[in-house]
Parts: structure tokens; C-alpha cells; sequence
């Protein structure tokens, strides 16, 4: 249940009510009395502490504002969680000794749930023993440490400021942050993601931590005079401490519930606070910000505060504010201070907006500008920031102020301290917003575009990783707003060596913005062919989101450029899949040793710890990027190959649907790069990959085979005029549907042959060749002997049924195809497909069984229905959510084939009343059969459900709570090649005679119009259904089909009485 629980919550839904009574034993007892009765309470507290550590798992999986059980659930987690609550009192009343650190935890976890829960105010009775309980670092601060949330609550746009800078990675981040502690906390085993480090803070500290989030959401829920009431806390708090050894660690901790309490209340509260909270909130800040010899967190946590007040205030009380910090900052003496105001002020503007306080830009522009122009670095850093901060929220109320702020920019980095990279960085940050603001109407050939490239060059030239953010940054900016500006061959120069950079905001910055350029000038960037040194910065890439974003990017960069050039994405990505390219690797290395001989030791092949290879010798990234991926061709991760192969799988869509790509005659008359000219190799590497060593590749080389089929499957060969030009690759094709559907494939392969399979089988590609086609149809034929038997066990339940649903729409689909052929063509049925009929026959009956059988767990998912017994259902495990949430998908797009392969030539078992020997109904079936076999054969019962069925498609039948289609139309995907005189189309796009009409047709015969009930059937289900107009219109498509299609099947005298029946 720990390891199952949020992965099979939905399946657990049937059993919430008994999983949330194991709470009862221990949360039911008088608290006195459990606090008395225990002789050993340390291990009661272990045991309670658990409980909640599980109730708070309960209640992330089953409490959630959208579930509409949410109010029956709801009750008992609140009961158990204020019943720990009055434990958790009594046992602090009685200052039980060598408890603490059990009690210390029992707390920890009970503040946790009660945060899991996703409104404060369910629990509005417990706040009062919260407050109580979370107010202790302020009324007895000499006895708590200091909190270590600042880093997490802090923005992280601030963090140029310190104390704090980012590392490379998320995982130095981690451990930098690393505190540790022999008393740590133990990691809950419901926890999704744990910590890289043990015990990274002392239980003393992970307490104070949750007292101070849990006070911040509490604070956030109370009324202006409780808040009040709080802040006169905090406020006594910090007046007491002032000469403290723990004042430090008090200021700390009121900056973290104070900034907890107002990003809760940004979220919770959208009116503006009152007047006296806010400018007691307002003094407390400034009271901290005045004293001298705070730290840098405290500083931007106090003046982050000042910002929170602007947007929690009315217009008023900003203004008012922003011209006392004003005042404040004219007559300061202290650098420390001014830096702080001058930072708050930048904060004031990003909360309440450029539009708010456009009218006192001018104010706060000139005054922090003044103090940037000071000698004092650390001054200049901050004021720098806060004018930044100015910039990006007053937009164009900033226009007027550009040239003065350049001609700052400049000034800095012509002084003695321009040195200092956290400068530079300001300095660049300061650029990079004046373009924003001036946007497209920064002119290329403009002074201010001349400055400021000439700024952004000057502190790119130390390629300092800060600097070089900023200048990558400022080509971002250019590609958005000033794409005329430079070319796309500079930008690359710009950014393709940061590529490789060891700070990962660098590389999504790069990635983000070469992602742009895709979208602006794609022309240009595929004449860059960038395509080897972004699967090489893939393929180094450890950050799961740069990944990501790198993978989005070479995906787009794939649809942009191969209608132009599929033959040079082929060749790419066959290096990348099979890395096969040894003699090329060793003349290219020796090419690159002769030029540099230090060239290996400047590269590092995919040492995680290292995050990416090192930036040195990229400044020439076209042949230095080559370089690295051709040494890296051998080593290429498994990761990077599969991903390769599934751009390969993109192809035939990607090159889009111009006639060239797939005519050869066409692709022949005219120049340019097409995809039919390349077809062989695109097979031949399809097959390839189909048969390769690498399990989890083989599907995606098998899907590729079947997309070429698709996309191919009717084109002609112009060397051999009636023929197609895939039965050329027959071999390669059929050799392999016959590797994939083996005894001993993987799920996910079996399924990609069966889908290659019914492709071949149905496209025309064998015709002509009895062999191949018997060869196929045993394949497809032999899981069917043990189709019981057929069970993964290394998978999950839902696998095995899902290969079956599979199985059943290929053979279902395979007896459309020929019977399309029966229907249209009496006498041009192919030899290799007549062949098959008497194959057909044989497993005629067991595959209608269980084709009905699929259509009925289909209704039953569709349906929503609750089984109480498993009997009931075909697939296996499909009572559970998970596993028809899991088949749904498969469902959808499987059963309209299905539905018309029971109808095409479905007879009755039992036409009056009496038993039929099984001879008899073999002799009805051939005589009702196009075919001339007997097939399937329907029960009274059966075809019932079969005419419901199509009536629930073709009303587009609401369900009654959900208020949507119960069987949906939107993934059903029919190929019947029918024809029929009405055309209208339902609203998905799918047209209604494609799937529902056909079976009415077939339905409709003079051996099911024999059966004495059938005239009650038809009445009962066309009575049942809805709006009358709709029934009208439909009924009318009804009898327009039927009577187009009467003479195939139907008696003219038959016809009408069915016409009759349906009025």
C-alpha cells in the first residue's frame, strides 16, 4: 500500500470509506486519557506520528476540490486530525519529560496534513490551537532556531542579490543548502521525491519550519483585527530581541511567516486589506530594514515584503507608500539601507504594476539612478537591481528615461569597479530590459541599438557565465523584437557555444531562444543544419527540463525543415540510432587530432557529475560540434537514440502533403529533395531498427514501417505499370510482421505488428500472392488458439487485454477488407483472399463471441457501471479505473470495425422458437453469407444488444450525469469504403453511415426480419431515445440507406415492412 498508493488511487476509489476507517482505533480515545493510560509514550507518539504521516498520503490522493465525494471524506480527516491536535496539546500542557524529539515529530506531521488540505477554512475550528501552537517562535523566541524557508519563499529573480547564488544544477542547489543533522527527520515513505542527502536539517529546525508556513496560512485566513493581533506579536518580538544574541534568528523568522502569511494571502484574498494592518505590516519592514548589520536575505525578504503590501493595498496606500520610501531614501546615510529602499522600491513597482504608479516613475528613476552612480559596488549592485525591477513594470512610462539610463550603463562600466561580474551582470540585466521596453521600435541602425550592443559586447568579452546569460539573453531579445537587427548565422555564434555551458539557465536560455529563431526565420536555420550539435547537447544533457525543451526543439526544427530536405534527416538521425559510423569517427578524429592536439583533452564523454561537455574550443561551432558528435558516435546514450528513432517516425507526416513527396513519377519531373526518391533507405533503416538489439526500439521501427505504409500504400510504380510501389519491399515488410509477432515479443511489439499486419494485409501490397497472405493470416490466426492463455506477467493486468483488443480489431479488420471486396466485386474477389474464407469459417464462431463480448466491457466503460463480480466482464481487471482508463483509448478506435465485422454477415441461431441442430444453423449461415462459409452467428440476446448498440451511436445518446456522448465518436477511425447518397458529417468529422448505418443494413435481412420479436425490438429501442426532431432526422438517414442499399439484401416487401416498424 506505501508504494501503491498514489499510482493506484483510482483503483483504491471503491475501497476510500474502509481505507479511512483505519484512522478510527487510533484517533478516537479522550485525549487525557491517552496521554494517562500509556505507560510507554514515546512509541504511542511513533505510532500516532505515522498515522498522520499516512493520513496526509490520504488525503493528497482522495481530498482534492474537485472530487464530489470531497464532503463525505472530508469529515472523518478533519476528526482525525483534530483529535491529534488535542494530543498533541495535552501532552505539551503536561511537559512530559524525554519526549520532545517524538513530540517534536508527532507536530511536524500534524501541521503537514493539516496543510495538505487544500482550504484553510475546512478546519476554521482548529485555528485557534494552530495560532497557539505556530506563534511560538515569536512569544518565546530565545528557544528556537532561526528557519531555514527563506531560500525556497525568496524570488528567484532576485537571487544576483545573494545570499544565495544558483548553482549549475538542482543538484548542487541541494547541496549547498545541505545542513544536516544527527537528529534529521526520517523520509516519509509516502514522499514522491526525496531529498538527495539524508537528513539535510535537525528536527528542531524542520519544526520551526513547519510552525512558520502553518502561521503564514493561518495568518492569511483570520480577519483585520486577529491580524492585528498577530502582527502586535511579531512586532513585540522584534522590539524585545533588539540586543539578543537570538535576534538575528528572530528576524529571520519573522520574514519567513510574514512572507508566507502575504503570498497566502495574494492567493486566498483578493480584496485589499485594511488601512491599520497594512501600515503596522508597513512599519514592522522598515523597522527591520533600518537596523544595521542584517543579512542579505533578511534584506530582500523585508523590502519582497514591502512589495507583497503594494498589491495587497489600494492604489492609495502604494502611492503613499512608494513617496515615503522616496522620502527615506533622499536623506540616507547608510549603504546598506538605501541599497535595501532602493530594491523595495523596484519590488513596489513589479507588484502593483507600471500603470499604478506611472506617474512617480520619474521619481523613482531618477533617485535610484543616483545612487547606482555611487563608488560603493554592493550599493551599485542593489540599486542597479531596483531599477531594473522599475524598468520591466513601467513598460513605456520608461521610454523618456532610455538615453539617461544608457549613458548610466555606460558610465559603470567605464569606472575603476566595472571588474566586478555581479556588476557586469546588472549592467547587462539593465540592457536587456531597455530593449524589452523599447521593442520593435528599437531601429538597428539607431544610437541606441549601437550602445547598447557595444554595452552587452564589453561585458561579454571575460565569457564569464553571468555575462554571458545576459548576452545570450539580449539575443533573445533581438530574435523577438529586432529580428531584422543581425542574422541568424551571428545569433548562432552567439549562442551555440553556450550550448555546452555549466550553468543550466544558460543552456535553456540558448535552447529557448534558438527555439525562436526556428519559429521567426526557419529558412535561415536550415541552412545552418544545426541538427548534429543539438542531439549532441541531448545526449550530454542531464536536466530533465533542458531535455525536454532541447527534444521540443529538434521536434520543430524537424517539421520546419524536412518538407525541404527529408534526405539529410535521414541521414542524421541513422547515424544517431545506429552509431555505426566507426570508419568515419576514426578519419574524423584524425582530422581533428592533426589540427588540435589537445583536442581530447577538452572534451568529457558523458560523465553525469560533469552535467555537459566543457564550453572551451566551441567559439567555432560548426566544425567543433561535428567533432564532438562524431567521437561521441560510439557512446552515444540509449536515451539519445531512441529518441532519434522516434524523429525518424515523424518523417512521412513531417514532410507534409505536397504530391512530390509521395509520386514518384512527380518527384522525377521536378528538382528538389523528395521523400519518395529516398524511400528504400528510409525502409531499409526502418527495418533496421525493427530488428535491433534494443528492445524498446523495435516498436518504434515497426510503427515507421507501418506509417510508410500508410502514407505509400497507394502510390504506383512507373516501371511496372499496375502495380504499387511497396511490393518491391514486400520481403523487408513481411520479414518483419513475422520477427515482431513471435511467441517471445514484448507487449508493445506485438501490438506494432499486429497493427503492421492488418495494414499489409489491407492495402493491396501482396496482392497476388497466396503464400504471403496465408503466411500473415497465420500469424496473425495463431494467438487465437491460446487467446485465454495470453497474459504478460512482467506487465501490468491491463497489458495482456489490451494485445487482445488488438488482435480482434485486426482480424475484424482483415474480414471488412474482404468483404468489401464480396459486396462490390462478386466475381474480382483475389484468389489469395478467397483463400481465406474457408480459414474465416473455422474460427468464425469464437471470434464472434468474442468481438460481442468486447463490445459489451466497451458499453460497460462507457456506461460507468460497477460490477460487483468479475464474471461479468471479457477483459481482464476492467472493473478497475486505471485499467479502462488505460483501454479506453484502445477501445474507442477498435470498436467500429468490430461493430460491422459481427454484422457483415451475422445470422440468427433460432428463427422459430424450436432447438436447431448445429448443422442446421451451419446450412443458414452459408446460405445468408456473401461468402458462402458459415460465420457468425447471433442469439436473440445478442442481437438485441448489438441494435441498442448502433442506436446509442447513431442519437449521440447523453449519459445522464457526465452530460457527454456515451459512446463517443471523437477516436473512432473506420475505413469501410462504403458508398452512400448522404454525406452529411456529425460534428467530430466522422461521417454517421460509416460506422452505424452499414449494420442496420445488415441487421435488416429477411432471416432476422423471420424473427417473430423482432418487430417489439425495433419499436421498444426507437421509442426509448430522446428529442423527437432528433429521432426524425435520424430515422430519415436511416431509411435513405436502407433504401439505397435494398437491393443488397433487402426484399422490396421487407423493406417497407421495416419501414413501417421504424415509423
Amino acid at each position: 500500500m506505501r508504494k501503491g498508493l498514489f499510482r493506484r488511487s483510482r483503483e483504491l476509489e471503491d475501497q476510500v470509506f474502509d481505507i479511512l476507517s483505519l484512522w478510527a482505533t487510533l484517533f478516537s480515545g479522550n485525549p487525557e486519557d491517552e496521554v494517562k493510560e500509556t505507560a510507554d509514550l514515546t512509541s504511542r507518539l511513533d505510532v500516532w506520528s505515522a498515522a498522520v504521516d499516512a493520513l496526509t498520503a490520504f488525503i493528497r490522493c482522495f481530498i482534492s476540490p474537485d472530487v464530489v465525494k470531497n464532503g463525505v471524506l472530508l469529515q472523518p480527516v478533519l476528526l482525525y486530525l483534530s483529535r491529534a491536535l488535542s494530543y498533541i496539546s495535552a501532552i505539551i500542557a503536561k511537559e512530559l519529560p524525554n519526549t520532545n524529539p517524538a513530540v517534536d515529530i508527532f507536530i511536524i506531521r500534524t501541521l503537514i496534513a493539516y496543510q495538505s488540505l487544500h482550504d484553510p477554512m475546512l478546519y476554521k475550528s482548529d485555528h485557534p490551537q494552530i495560532i497557539q501552537l505556530c506563534t511560538t517562535p515569536f512569544r518565546y523566541a530565545s528557544g528556537c532556531e532561526d528557519s531555514s524557508c527563506l531560500r525556497q519563499l525568496l524570488d528567484k529573480r532576485d537571487a544576483l542579490l545573494g545570499p544565495w547564488n544558483p548553482g549549475r544544477d538542482w543538484f548542487e542547489d541541494e547541496l549547498r543548502a545541505f545542513q544536516g543533522g544527527k537528529d534529521g527527520l526520517v523520509p516519509s515513505v509516502w514522499e514522491n521525491e526525496l531529498s538527495s542527502f539524508p537528513q539535510p536539517e535537525t528536527i528542531s529546525k524542520t519544526l520551526v519550519n513547519q510552525k512558520l508556513i502553518c502561521f503564514g496560512v493561518m495568518f492569511a485566513c483570520q480577519d483585520n483585527s486577529s491580524m492585528l493581533s498577530l502582527l502586535g506579536i511579531i512586532e513585540q518580538c522584534l522590539k524585545t530581541g533588539r540586543k539578543q544574541q537570538w535576534h538575528a534568528a528572530s528576524v529571520t523568522n519573522i520574514c519567513v511567516g510574514l512572507l508566507a502569511g502575504f503570498k497566502a494571502l495574494l492567493s486566498l484574498r483578493p480584496q485589499p486589506l485594511g488601512q491599520e494592518v497594512l501600515g503596522l505590516a508597513q512599519s514592522i519592514f522598515q523597522s527591520i530594514l533600518a537596523e544595521g548589520g542584517i543579512c542579505a536575505s533578511q534584506r530582500r525578504a523585508s523590502s519582497e515584503g514591502l512589495g507583497y503590501l503594494a498589491r495587497l493595498g489600494n492604489d492609495f496606500f502604494t502611492a503613499r507608500m512608494t513617496r515615503l520610501l522616496l522620502g527615506d531614501l533622499n536623506g540616507a546615510t547608510d549603504s546598506s539601507y538605501a541599497g535595501s529602499i532602493a530594491f523595495a522600491l523596484g519590488c513596489i513597482h513589479r507588484s502593483a504594476g507600471g500603470m499604478a504608479l506611472s506617474t512617480l516613475v520619474p521619481a523613482t528613476v531618477s533617485y535610484i539612478s543616483s545612487l547606482a552612480k555611487s563608488s560603493i559596488a554592493n550599493l551599485q549592485i542593489w540599486a542597479l537591481h531596483g531599477l531594473l525591477l522599475t524598468i520591466e513594470a513601467a513598460g513605456l512610462s520608461f521610454v523618456s528615461h532610455v538615453q539617461a539610463t544608457l549613458g548610466l550603463a555606460m558610465d559603470i562600466l567605464l569606472s575603476d569597479e566595472s571588474g566586478l561580474v555581479d556588476l557586469q551582470q546588472g549592467v547587462g540585466r539593465l540592457i536587456n530590459a531597455i530593449v524589452a521596453v523599447l521593442g520593435p521600435e528599437l531601429s538597428p541602425g539607431s544610437i541606441f541599438f549601437s550602445r547598447c550592443k557595444s554595452v552587452v559586447a564589453e561585458i561579454s568579452f571575460w565569457q564569464e557565465t553571468a555575462t554571458m546569460l545576459e548576452s545570450a539573453r539580449f539575443t533573445q531579445q533581438l530574435v523577438l523584437f529586432a529580428p531584422q537587427a543581425v542574422s541568424v548565422h551571428l545569433h548562432l555564434q552567439t549562442l551555440l557555444p553556450t550550448l555546452s555551458s555549466r550553468q543550466p539557465t544558460l543552456r535553456h536560455l540558448a535552447v529557448s531562444t534558438l527555439r525562436h529563431l526556428i519559429e521567426k526565420d526557419p529558412a535561415s536555420i536550415i541552412d545552418e543544419q544545426i541538427e548534429d550539435i543539438l542531439f549532441h547537447m541531448l545526449d550530454e544533457e542531464t536536466d530533465s527540463e533542458i531535455g525536454n525543451l532541447v527534444r521540443t526543439t529538434i521536434m520543430r526544427l524537424l517539421y520546419v525543415s524536412c518538407p525541404s530536405c527529408p534526405s539529410h534527416w535521414i541521414s542524421v538521425c541513422r547515424k544517431v540510432v545506429l552509431a555505426t559510423s566507426a570508419r568515419r569517427n576514426s578519419e574524423t578524429n584524425n582530422n581533428a587530432s592533426n589540427d588540435n592536439p589537445d583536442t581530447d583533452s577538452n572534451l568529457n564523454f558523458g560523465d553525469d557529475e560533469n552535467m555537459v561537455s566543457s564550453s572551451k574550443g566551441m567559439t567555432g561551432y560548426a566544425f567543433d560540434a561535428s567533432s564532438v558528435l562524431s567521437n561521441r558516435d560510439k557512446h552515444l546514450r540509449y536515451r539519445t537514440r531512441v529518441f532519434a528513432a522516434e524523429c525518424l517516425s515523424h518523417l512521412p507526416k513531417a514532410v507534409g502533403r505536397d504530391p512530390g513527396h509521395f509520386d514518384l513519377s512527380l518527384a522525377r519531373k521536378q528538382s528538389g529533395d523528395w521523400l519518395v526518391l529516398h524511400l528504400q533507405e528510409l525502409i531499409s533503416l526502418a527495418y533496421q531498427i525493427s530488428t535491433i538489439q534494443f528492445e524498446n526500439m523495435q516498436p518504434i521501427g515497426v510503427g515507421l514501417l507501418g506509417s510508410i505504409v500508410d502514407k505509400f500504400e497507394n502510390v504506383a510504380d512507373p516501371e511496372l505499370p499496375g502495380h504499387l510501389l511497396l511490393e518491391q519491399y514486400q520481403a523487408q515488410l513481411v520479414s518483419a510482421v513475422r520477427t515482431t509477432l513471435d511467441a517471445l515479443s514484448s507487449p508493445s511489439l506485438l501490438e506494432a505488428g499486429l497493427h503492421l499486419a492488418t495494414k499489409i494485409l489491407t492495402s493491396g501490397i501482396i496482392s497476388g500472392d497466396q503464400a504471403v497472405v496465408k503466411r500473415i493470416f497465420s500469424l496473425i490466426s495463431r494467438p487465437l488458439n491460446d487467446f485465454e492463455d495470453l497474459y504478460f506477467p512482467s506487465f501490468a493486468e491491463w497489458v495482456s487485454s489490451k494485445i487482445k483488443i488488438r488482435l480482434l480489431a485486426a482480424h475484424a479488420s482483415l474480414k471488412c477488407y474482404i468483404y468489401a471486396f464480396l459486396r462490390r466485386h462478386h466475381k474480382g474477389v483475389p484468389d489469395e483472399y478467397l483463400a481465406l474464407l474457408p480459414l474465416f469459417s473455422k474460427s468464425s464462431s469464437i471470434l464472434g463471441k468474442y468481438w460481442i463480448r468486447t463490445l459489451k466491457d466497451y458499453t460497460y466503460v462507457c456506461m460507468h457501471f460497477r460490477p460487483k463480480k468479475n464474471g461479468n466482464l471479457f477483459l481482464d481487471g476492467l472493473q478497475s479505473p486505471l485499467v479502462s482508463s488505460k483501454l479506453q483509448p484502445c477501445l474507442e478506435e477498435s470498436w467500429p470495425v468490430i461493430l460491422q465485422a459481427l454484422a457483415l454477415d451475422a445470422v440468427p441461431v433460432n428463427l422459430g422458437g424450436g432447438e436447431l441442430s448445429k448443422a442446421t444453423v451451419d446450412d443458414i449461415a452459408r446460405n445468408g453469407s456473401a461468402s458462402g462459409y458459415s460465420m457468425v452467428v447471433l442469439e436473440l440476446e445478442e442481437f438485441q444488444f448489438l441494435w441498442g448498440f448502433s442506436l446509442l451511436v447513431l442519437f449521440e445518446s447523453q449519459h445522464p450525469t457526465l452530460c457527454k456522448p456515451v459512446i463517443p465518436l471523437a477516436s473512432a477511425k473506420a475505413k469501410y469504403g462504403e458508398d452512400s447518397p448522404n454525406n452529411k458529417m456529425n460534428p467530430s468529422g466522422l461521417k454517421l453511415y460509416e460506422i452505424v448505418l452499414p449494420v442496420f443494413q445488415f441487421l435488416s435481412t429477411e432471416d432476422f426480419l423471420g424473427w417473430d420479436s423482432l418487430p417489439w425490438i425495433v419499436a421498444e429501442n426507437c421509442c426509448r431515445f430522446f428529442c423527437i426532431t432528433h429521432i426524425r432526422i435520424t430515422l430519415g438517414m436511416v431509411l435513405q440507406y436502407l433504401f439505397y442499399h435494398r437491393l443488397c439484401g433487402i426484399s422490396q416487401k421487407n423493406f417497407f415492412i421495416l419501414t413501417i416498424l421504424l415509423i
